[in-house]
């Protein structure tokens, strides 16, 4: 639930939804779990538009009130109305709601929801109609449409006006203490940003441009990018004009994005430092799901329905935990952890409950962007919020895979037997699912709609159109429709599918969101892998090329967004993959740092494409080991891939036996990330050997002598596969260089992260060395930075030479 805050004065109306009051004051019981999978809305809306084709018209209700000295306008739309047809009998409010079950078999607390809604609904109509007393009535009905039934079950009571009044008024008394409570904590913000100064002495280069501009986009609306080069500040560049907009009371809430737990972290002691200051502002930092969930924690076991216990009651609990954690300065994972465990509820859900009452959110894309987990709290129109979207580069390959979904034949069928024994509902309906993904390939290969058939990768592959209808994969969908029509009645019946089935149920859940996003910028794409074998891989996926129409309208949802990070070029490679408006204006600020602290060296005399990497080992040896020993200290080397740097790695460690090599391994886990990342501590001699565009190379701040120098062997090209030629080829039919938007500029982007984490305050120095013949061209050195000051070195000895120059002037 979402307020609109119209006025921080208590005496001026308050506008307040039915569906807002109800939400807030009339939930009791469990914590009922709303799958997914639906019923759908598009189930939802048929259902409706036939049962109002059969009955009068929906009703729209606007009425005022004072109560607690408090002007309020309540607003809804009624379902039905039907008017009066006599004097002995009284109007009568239908509401309906769609469902898997019929009404007996769902949870006591969904059906005490739906009356309330209709109460004040009835309350309303009487109010509008000038009732004084209990001699008024209302006829209120509930329809709850059964949809695997097709069929309507209704139960209507008579209810008189003193009854509805008291309803109405409970409900209206505890959200007015509340928002009053909220009111209270938001002039004190206010009153304080309105105070607050800038936290420094002065301005970095290019920071006051950087919040100048984004004070300007908080204010008057729109978008913004940024390439602000690392060390610019760029956290505190957009977040001080953003509490200054709220200040004047031009935004109500700021939503910051972050993919990084550095991201995070950097918000966290910047909002600790304003409010030291005096700000007083209240912070809510999300976490995933998988990481809050106390079962997943091991504090407390799910019941044999396979229902968490702090989802019972939970909504009996919850006033006292929101109570304890409203205007709370730092509303970290732990701190609503601890409200949780007090309560004995869930801390995830809580910290989607006090959501809306916070003025600084921090969380993942996914929940802004994604269509699957996107949290209907930001897509409230009403309340002016703005979004802060740092590392902004990683949302062009993040929203991709937003807007996609793959199933997967083996995973189905391990699902099928997952259920064996606990739902054998469930289990043929995934069966289904499993057979129609085998009739799917049936026809692509017996028909031949497909628009390409190859044995790329080793397999076969079709590429079939997502909208049309002769080659878009019919009976999948049913079957997708079917599976997930039988989890939610098992989930409305207090029952839950199998843990382990959890992922592949997301997998299935996505499929069936995308199906209903689909749009010219979308394909099938089908995979038989290992043909040959009895059991051969079999997969769809649901592919978007390219997301920026989806982004627009996430952005259009928020009064601002500003986009920022150190590696945002080209600008019209940026504007037309995250779908930022044309007009938007583009900032791209100077580094803060001299151009003297960090040395760039290319290395072109060394080819590192995928069919000289063999003659490149040696070479590559004697660079890696010029580097290091030029200057005593740390180094990374970035590779394209795992096979070259376990090449590289083996000849390096004959060569120099002496030189202890950390080396990144796939799959590694948070612990073995940590050993690694320990390894370069200041003082340190350390040589590490990453994965470039992987966890070492994004997001993390080797500060100081933490780090002194970087090779990157490569230019970062993504890997050649059926996705990327696919976005090579649609983009060339817009008349643009499809090789350079699914290759080269991705490819750079790599690049430019990796080499960001050499330089990262204004007493570091290192150096950065580019091992490529193609990094001479152009096309690459028109994208290398402004404050960049590269220097050729044609074979080792140059590259020696100029290291020791380097260095000798520290």
């Amino acid at each position: 639930m979402a307020l609109a805050l119209d006025s921080l004065e208590p005496a001026e109306t308050l506008n307040l939804s039915v569906g807002e009051l109800v939400a807030f004051s009339c939930r009791s019981g469990d914590l009922i779990r709303e799958p997914t999978s639906g019923p759908s809305a598009q189930e939802g809306i048929r259902a409706h538009q036939k049962l109002q084709n059969q009955r009068p018209a929906e009703y729209k209700l606007k009425t005022q009130i004072d109560w607690m000295e408090q002007q309020v306008t309540l607003s809804g739309r009624v379902d039905i109305f039907h008017p009066k047809s006599d004097l002995h009998k009284p109007a009568q409010l239908d509401e309906i709601k769609t469902t898997y079950l019929p009404p007996s078999k769902l949870p006591e607390a969904a059906k005490k929801l739906h009356w309330a809604q209709l109460k004040i609904y009835g309350y309303c109509h009487l109010v509008n109609e000038g009732a004084t007393d209990g001699t008024d009535t209302v006829a209120l009905q509930v329809v709850w449409y059964n949809l695997k039934e097709r069929k309507a079950y209704t139960e209507c009571i008579e209810y008189p006006f003193s009854e509805l009044e008291a309803f109405t008024l409970e409900a209206l008394t505890k959200y007015l203490c509340w928002h009053r409570a909220w009111q209270e904590h938001r002039q004190q913000l206010i009153d304080t940003a309105k105070q607050l100064a800038f936290p420094f002495p002065q301005y970095r280069p290019g920071q006051r441009q950087l919040a100048v501009e984004a004070y300007r986009c908080f204010r008057d609306g729109g978008e913004l990018v940024a390439e602000a080069p690392t060390g610019t500040g760029k956290t505190i560049s957009t977040l001080f004009p953003a509490i200054k907009a709220i200040g004047e009371e031009k935004l109500d809430q700021l939503v910051y994005l972050t993919a990084k737990n550095s991201g995070r972290q950097m918000v966290r002691e910047t909002i600790e430092a304003l409010q030291a200051s005096g700000l007083q502002l209240s912070l809510l930092e999300i976490q995933a799901r998988e990481k809050t969930c106390a079962c997943n924690l091991g504090l407390c076991t799910r019941d044999d329905d396979g229902i968490c216990p702090r989802t019972r009651g939970f909504y009996d609990r919850l006033p006292v935990a929101m109570d304890a954690l409203l205007g709370r300065p730092q509303l970290t994972p732990k701190e609503i952890a601890d409200v949780a465990d007090q309560q004995q509820i869930c801390p995830f859900e809580l910290s989607l409950q006090i959501l809306p009452w916070v003025d600084l959110v921090v969380c993942d894309f996914n929940y802004v962007f994604d269509p699957l987990v996107r949290l209907t709290s930001f897509q409230d129109q009403r309340n002016r919020r703005a979004l802060l979207v740092d590392e902004a580069h990683n949302l062009i390959d993040r929203a991709q895979e937003m807007y996609s979904a793959k199933l997967s034949r083996r995973d189905s069928r391990r699902a099928a037997n997952a259920c064996k024994g606990h739902s054998p509902t469930l289990r043929r309906s995934i069966q289904s699912l499993v057979r129609a993904i085998e009739n799917w390939i049936k026809r692509l290969r017996e028909v031949g709609v497909a628009q390409r058939r190859s044995t790329f990768e080793g397999g076969e592959v079709w590429v079939t159109a997502a909208t049309g209808e002769a080659e878009n994969p019919e009976s999948v969908s049913r079957a997708v429709q079917k599976v997930l029509s039988t989890v939610s009645q098992l989930i409305e019946s207090s029952q839950s599918p199998p843990e382990e089935i959890a992922e592949w149920l997301r997998s299935v859940y996505r499929y069936a969101v995308i199906e209903q996003e689909l749009s010219d910028q979308h394909k099938v794409v089908t995979r038989v892998i290992d043909r040959d074998a009895p059991w051969q891989e079999q997969e769809i996926k649901l592919l978007c090329l390219n997301t920026a129409q989806f982004l627009q309208r996430s952005y259009q949802q928020n009064q601002a967004a500003i986009l920022f990070s150190a590696t945002l070029r080209p600008a019209s490679y940026i504007y037309s993959q995250l779908g930022v408006e044309h007009e938007s204006p583009y900032l791209r600020l100077p580094s803060p740092f001299q151009p003297q602290q960090q040395g760039v060296f290319l290395c072109p005399y060394i080819d590192t494409r995928y069919q000289a990497r063999d003659r490149s080992i040696e070479n590559l040896v004697d660079i890696i080991s010029r580097t290091f020993y030029s200057r005593a200290g740390n180094y990374l080397v970035f590779f394209p891939s795992y096979r070259y740097l376990e090449q590289v790695a083996e000849s390096f460690k004959a060569r120099f036996p002496e030189v202890f090599l950390l080396q990144q391994l796939p799959g590694q886990g948070e612990t073995e990330r940590a050993e690694f990342l320990s390894g370069f501590n200041e003082g340190n001699k350390s040589l590490g050997f990453a994965i470039m565009g992987g966890t070492f190379g994004e997001g993390i701040d080797y500060v100081g002598e933490k780090l002194v120098g970087t090779i990157i062997v490569g230019t970062g090209l993504p890997q050649v596969n059926v996705e990327r030629e696919l976005q090579r080829d649609a983009a060339e039919t817009t008349g643009i260089h499809g090789f350079d938007i699914a290759y080269r500029y991705p490819g750079m982007t790599r690049v430019l992260q990796t080499a960001g984490r050499v330089i990262r305050s204004e007493s570091d120095k290192g150096v950065i060395i580019l091992v490529d013949s193609r990094f001479s061209e152009p096309f690459y050195w028109q994208l290398f930075p402004e404050h960049w000051q590269p220097v050729i070195c044609r074979n080792t000895d140059q590259l020696t030479g100029k290291l020791e120059q380097f260095w000798s002037l520290s």
